[in-house]
């Protein structure tokens, strides 16, 4: 079992290859012509225990010198150890549905087992944990909401809306609880195996743990159905579930239908303003950006007459700022005029800085070279 890992330059390689844990062979390889080496961890045999050996390594690893990963051993080693878990979750899930559409003693089973096995398991999680009128409800509500609303007042918005999946309606909100309760974490985990994502120990276990109780529970639920339909043959009081779930295959396929026909006229605008509008205004652009007139306005904009400009602008920005304050201390110099001992306020002489810098200022900026020049001139020199 290995693992393998690019890096670039000589800035970790000593204490890369001087790493040691337990039993672990470290070996590093230069490439020609290139400041890359690869640097390798290796176990003999693959087992769980070396997966867990050298998960803990490739953390230490990618944490610390943040390498590019090339091959990843333990979690190769958990993806495999996974799958047949997620197949047997998925068969029997399948044979779930599929008892209780037979089952039914409403007419139907066939075509809804069909229409089952046509779907992948992401839209069967979509079918049966997905209430579409939950989502359309809150969608409408916070979009309703015309102000900056906050975290608590979305929660409580939430609890006022109903939810109500098929899997609660149909299967039970206390059947198999721990997928009815942690399906959004059964489909990650199902995603990270099925496209060989990089796991660790941490996660192998939770997802293991997981699917070891979601396959018991389902094999619990399976028995009370047959069970169930042994002892008590007549149709049991529940929604006629035939009908239910092929209705709803119904108008999830309508709704992926509305989406790929809204996505193909997106690409179809998308492809029109490429080739009409795009086009026309990049070359607008370009025509522009090459002037002459646009070039002595960068250069207008990137010169010291244009910054002494902007901090004139300033400086009156903060004398209009400080006259409110400044007229309010001179109203209150009518209660106090009387006083022998009065002081001004600072209000007034803090506006008459400004004044008086802004006055400096702008003699300054009217002060051109040459003037300075002739001026020097004309000054007496010593003989």
């Amino acid at each position: 079992m290995i693992q393998e890992y690019l890096f670039s330059g000589e800035k970790y390689r000593y204490e890369v290859e001087h790493y040691t844990y337990k039993s672990v062979k470290v070996k590093t390889y230069d490439i020609e012509n290139s400041d890359c080496w690869i640097v390798t961890f290796s176990l003999d045999g693959e087992n769980e225990r070396n997966a867990n050996i050298l998960s803990v390594v490739n953390n230490f690893v990618v944490d610390k010198f943040h390498p590019t990963i090339l091959s990843n051993g333990c979690s190769a080693y958990y993806n495999r150890a996974l799958y047949p878990r997620f197949n047997e979750f998925e068969r029997k899930l399948r044979k779930l549905l599929y008892l209780k559409s037979a089952l039914s003693q409403d007419t139907g089973d066939t075509g809804v087992i069909k229409d089952l096995e046509s779907k992948d398991l992401g839209e069967i999680f979509t079918l049966l944990f997905s209430d579409a009128q939950f989502v359309k409800d809150v969608k409408k509500s916070i979009n309703e909401k015309t102000w900056q609303f906050t975290k608590t007042e979305i929660l409580a918005t939430l609890q006022q809306i109903s939810e109500s999946t098929l899997w609660d309606r149909l299967i039970g909100n206390d059947a198999v609880p721990s997928l009815s309760t942690d399906f959004t974490q059964v489909k990650q985990f199902r995603n990270d195996v099925m496209h060989a994502h990089n796991m660790g120990t941490a996660s192998y276990n939770s997802a293991l743990n997981l699917l070891k109780g979601i396959n018991r529970q389902l094999d619990i639920e399976i028995d009370k159905i047959i069970i169930a339909k042994a002892k008590t043959p007549q149709h049991e009081d529940r929604q006629d579930f035939n009908t239910v779930i092929e209705n709803a295959i119904k108008e999830m396929d309508t709704t992926k239908q509305d989406w790929r026909e809204q996505l193909a006229e997106v690409q179809a605008s998308i492809y029109t303003f490429n080739n009409e509008g795009m086009l026309a205004a990049l070359e607008e652009y370009n025509r522009i950006a090459s002037s002459l007139e646009f070039n002595a306005i960068k250069t207008y904009l990137s010169s010291c007459e244009f910054s002494q400009i902007q901090k004139n602008i300033e400086q009156i920005s903060k004398i209009k700022m400080d006259i409110s304050p400044a007229l309010q201390e001179i109203q209150k110099i009518a209660g106090s005029i009387k006083t022998p001992e009065f002081k001004e306020p600072t209000a007034l002489l803090e506006l008459q800085k400004s004044l008086q810098d802004l006055k400096i200022d702008l003699e300054n900026s009217k002060e051109s070279p040459e003037e300075t020049a002739e001026d020097k001139t004309d000054e007496p020199h010593e003989i």
